[in-house]
């Protein structure tokens, strides 16, 4: 007799082996690593020709789901059998997942000890995903403390000089952006290796240094998400300030995604500035991709007498297809790095399928020259506007 098991009991079941799973459906090839909890192979629906940009996740709340960051593609654990086999009918990818799991010939004493270890695993899970969330909110939490505690004036800090070492002159915008704030010893956590002299003993413990950053509010409608951390060094040879030299001097503190970094927004009726919660209906939003490249944007408009417009920083490619626009926005305009590889290909064909899903009309922006963003856009015209000087 046939068992009768829904779906979502399958899905356990194959959560419980899952390296099982992914060892018939996406197997381990020359190159295959597993980082942070995340299984890195070929994508094993698509002639891949490199590993990098597909992974599954093995661990903790998310286990099971797997992610093409070349394709845009994701799915979750029957996803992966449907991806893996090309099957197109969901009932042949529920036969699959039977007949792996042997549910038409196992014992009913097996079929207990299965349900029962299906079960746990899925309490695990829940209880997973309920440490994930507090873990999460206590990020936001800190994200939003340090935001507040840095200094709103940044003319003439750091910050400031950093900008117009990338011929961004805060001071010439039509309004200084307000995500954006200085603080002068932002923490900058790292792990480091401690030898015992005597021994010989390694042991990792995690440390900080103080650097001066520039710390940028990622907000999703009024709230605020996530601090952006850009942390700088004054360069003595050069004698300019640049990202400090570390092995990542940009960090968030946590999931951003449908958030957005707002930097300018469109002039009202009375010549302020009307934020973008505030945006009329049928109104246009420019996103960049970083900070960087949207203030560039913003100064290139100024540039060329065009008045201010609504300008939001994705944080990055992938964030561009998520970001929480207000219903009244009526298009947008994508604003790409020149960058031919399959990701960034993908991620931002997703991003326009996205946006024209919600209605908007979508435009897209990059520079004719290969490789090149908006910074370096806005590097040329200035040449350009001194060497015509």
């Amino acid at each position: 007799m046939r068992q009768q098991v829904t779906i979502g009991e399958i899905k356990d079941r194959l959560l419980v082996q899952l390296d099982s799973v992914v060892a018939r459906y996406a197997p381990a090839v020359t190159g295959s690593h597993t980082t942070h909890g995340r299984f890195f192979t070929l994508n094993p629906g698509r002639a891949d020709r490199s590993v990098g940009s597909f992974c599954i996740t093995m661990v903790g709340p998310k286990a099971g789901k797997w992610n093409d960051y070349a394709s845009g593609e994701h799915g979750d654990v029957l996803d992966l059998i449907k991806l893996s086999l090309g099957f197109g009918d969901a009932a042949d990818v529920i036969k699959e997942a039977r007949a792996f799991l042997g549910l038409d010939t196992e014992s009913p004493e097996l079929k207990r000890a299965r349900d029962k270890a299906a079960v746990d695993a899925k309490h695990r899970r829940a209880d997973q995903e309920r440490q994930q969330a507090a873990r999460d909110e206590k990020m936001r939490k800190n994200a939003r403390g340090l935001w507040f505690s840095a200094q709103d004036k940044i003319v003439g800090t750091p910050v400031d000089h950093y900008l117009k070492a990338r011929c961004i002159d805060l001071a010439s915008l039509p309004h200084q952006p307000g995500a954006i704030r200085y603080h002068p010893e932002c923490r900058y956590y790292f792990a480091e290796e401690v030898i015992d002299q005597e021994t010989g003993e390694v042991t990792h413990r995690r440390d900080w240094r103080p650097y001066p950053a520039m710390v940028t509010a990622i907000t999703r409608g009024k709230e605020i998400i996530d601090c952006h951390r850009t942390f700088l060094a004054f360069d003595d040879q050069a004698g300019i300030w640049r990202k400090a030299p570390l092995g990542d001097a940009k960090k968030v503190f946590t999931d951003y995604t449908y958030g957005a970094i707002r930097l300018c927004g469109e002039l009202g009726p009375r010549g302020g500035q009307t934020k973008l919660n505030d945006a009329p209906q049928g109104a246009k939003v420019f996103i960049a991709e970083g900070i960087e490249n949207a203030l560039s944007l913003i100064t290139l408009r100024q540039l060329r007498g065009l008045p201010p417009a609504f300008v939001v920083a994705a944080g990055a490619i992938w964030n561009m297809a998520s970001i929480d626009l207000p219903d009244t926005i009526g298009s947008v305009t994508l604003c790409a790095d020149n960058d031919s590889g399959e990701q960034a290909q993908a991620q931002l064909a997703k991003a326009i399928k996205f946006h024209a899903g919600k209605g908007r009309v979508v435009q897209v922006w990059r520079s004719p020259t290969p490789g090149e963003d908006l910074n370096d856009a806005l590097r040329r015209a200035m040449q350009t506007k001194e060497g015509a000087a």
